[in-house]
């Protein structure tokens, strides 16, 4: 699936649209113009939008725009506030919620120029590794439409990943940017906590939530976290300035492949990708050895069950109070109505004491980066799961252990709030994009960006596109 929508010189990711900008090749309006074109094709597809802000970008594009991203087109998650905007949170609960004012990562987001063009969809509460609500219904994936794009910034990863748009807007809690970004072969980085503007404040490790992007490009990434940081003198980082080269040293790489539950190997499609990267890693001159969690994995795994149930029984109300809304556990979707039950069970000793376990083991993961420079395991232990296995109308507790040893590698960056990346290293035996994701300390995000660069240059994941697909021809790019 193609169409013929590209306007002057070929703009295949957010760095050259900005270029063509500045150079007066194009303009806003003409960006706008052809991203919304092309998400109308695509979103018969895959239905990656919650809501079309279409007018509304085409006035901001005729408008002058200041910022480093001025004039480009994204969406954003359908879990910030924009104000004015339908606020849904892929609940039909808050189906009729329009937010009254902006988010502060959404005023960074219109400070560094950016405009979106629609709302991507996500899971009911982004409680989910898949896109599926009952609101918006199921998020499908271009390069196989009966999988998910991942979750819960699949809607983001979709579009993306069909060439609608270069960088979308995504959010991470427990992993959902780089969940969102592995099945559609996109890079996903999770900034450090305290990293962006409007999260300065964050500190402790019930802040668990991150924004940031998935792109097609190492360089659209870096762009993107470059703008959108906060500059303010007392943040927990110095800014981080726009990351441009690949590294230039070995790295000290430990890999970890296991499922944490249940000790078994990843499905070996997975662990074959994560083999090949292990050895192009030292093909480049790192050095790259196996080893065991700093943590107990099962206990891990058990101590993460009681803090997502006790934390969404508890928290519910407080989005409740906070929008004004009236959102009871019947108004939502089976799913997550079970969700609500399975937290109302565990008690504040039990949840506390879930809470202590988890500091413990964050304790061990930062300690291990006296040793080592990153961390690194699969994304997911298999390919993406196919659209319904995690669906909204299947209990929490007949799905849990599964979605456990599924997407069970990721979340420990969000406790730590430590910078974590996915990035497109292969493809599973059906043809899926297969992630492998690299962490390191807080504030590394240079770090990662630059072992980015340096894996894309050998791998050039860019010039894959999938079956669905309505941007230009990266095959043609000679970069």
């Amino acid at each position: 699936m193609t169409t013929d929508q590209a306007v002057g010189p070929r703009l295949d990711d957010m760095t050259a649209m900005r270029d063509a900008l500045d150079s007066g090749r194009v303009t806003s309006t003409m960006l706008v113009d052809r991203a919304i074109d092309r998400a109308q094709t695509a979103n018969a597809r895959l239905n990656f939008i919650a809501c079309p802000t279409f007018e509304r970008a085409r006035a901001q594009a005729l408008e002058p725009r200041t910022g480093p991203l001025a004039g480009i087109p994204t969406l954003i998650k359908d879990m910030v506030m924009e104000k004015g905007v339908s606020a849904t949170w892929g609940s039909a609960a808050l189906r009729d919620f329009v937010a009254p004012d902006d988010s502060p990562y959404t005023r960074a987001l219109a400070d560094a120029g950016l405009i979106s063009i629609a709302r991507s969809a996500i899971p009911e509460f982004g409680l989910n590794v898949v896109t599926e609500s009952p609101l918006v219904g199921p998020t499908r994936n271009p390069w196989n439409p009966a999988y998910s794009p991942g979750g819960s910034s699949g809607g983001a990863g979709a579009a993306v990943a069909a060439g609608v748009v270069p960088v979308a807007h995504g959010s991470d809690g427990l992993g959902s940017i780089r969940h969102g970004a592995a099945p559609c072969g996109l890079v996903g980085l999770k900034p450090s906590r305290g990293r962006n503007a409007g999260e300065e404040a964050m500190r402790s490790i019930v802040d668990l939530t991150v924004n940031g992007c998935v792109s097609r490009t190492v360089r659209d990434t870096a762009m993107w976290i470059e703008a959108t940081q906060t500059r303010d003198p007392a943040a927990a980082f110095a800014p981080l300035p726009v990351v441009t080269a690949p590294v230039d040293r070995a790295l000290r790489i430990r890999a970890y492949s296991t499922v944490m539950r249940t000790g078994a190997p990843p499905a070996p499609d997975v662990a074959r990708v994560f083999a090949e990267t292990v050895d192009l890693l030292g093909r480049l001159g790192h050095r790259v050895v196996d080893d065991a969690l700093p943590f107990d994995g099962p206990t891990a795994m058990a101590t993460l069950s009681d803090i997502t149930e006790g934390m969404f029984a508890r928290r519910l109300g407080l989005l409740s109070e906070q929008l004004g809304v009236a959102i009871a556990p019947e108004d939502l979707e089976h799913r997550s109505t079970t969700l609500v039950a399975a937290g109302n069970r565990i008690d504040d000793a039990r949840y506390a004491l879930g809470w202590d376990r988890a500091q413990q083991m964050v304790a061990a993961y930062l300690g291990q980066f006296d040793a080592i420079d990153i961390w690194m395991t699969p994304t997911f232990s298999t390919e993406i799961v196919r659209v319904g296995v995690f669906g909204p109308d299947i209990a929490w507790l007949d799905q849990r252990d599964h979605l456990l040893d599924f997407a069970g590698y990721c979340w420990i960056d969000n406790f730590a709030g430590t910078p974590a990346i996915s990035l497109p290293m292969g493809f599973s035996d059906n043809g899926l994009p297969v992630g492998v994701q690299f962490a390191t300390s807080p504030g590394g995000e240079a770090l990662l960006l630059a072992l980015a660069y340096q894996l894309e240059a050998a791998v050039e994941w860019w010039r894959h596109t999938p079956p669905i697909w309505v941007g230009d021809d990266p095959a043609k790019d000679d970069r």
